[in-house]
């Protein structure tokens, strides 16, 4: 299951807005403002890095799977490109 970057960045900045609210009720400091900003960018960021790690692992399974039919219409496309070429239309 793919993670869900954009409801991260939704929940990244509701929290982003908590933490600043409670910087202007006084509740937090400059520094326990810039703790919680850098403990919410990891989050974040571990949440991007899953969905490209997920995204990769998918593409690598599809080209191991479709390597072919993909040689082949790169093949198609190499040959309709010199073809072009050749008649003098590219």
């Amino acid at each position: 299951m793919l993670p869900d970057l954009m409801g991260a960045t939704r929940d990244y900045w509701r929290k982003l807005d908590e933490v600043e609210a409670a910087y202007r009720r006084n509740e937090l400091t400059v520094q326990e403002v810039d703790a919680e900003v850098k403990a919410l960018m990891v989050e974040l960021g571990q949440t991007r890095r899953q969905l490209l790690r997920h995204s990769w692992a998918i593409a690598q399974t599809f080209v191991n799977q479709q390597g072919e039919a993909l040689a082949g219409v790169a093949a198609l496309g190499v040959l309709a490109y010199v073809w072009l070429v050749a008649n003098g239309q590219a």
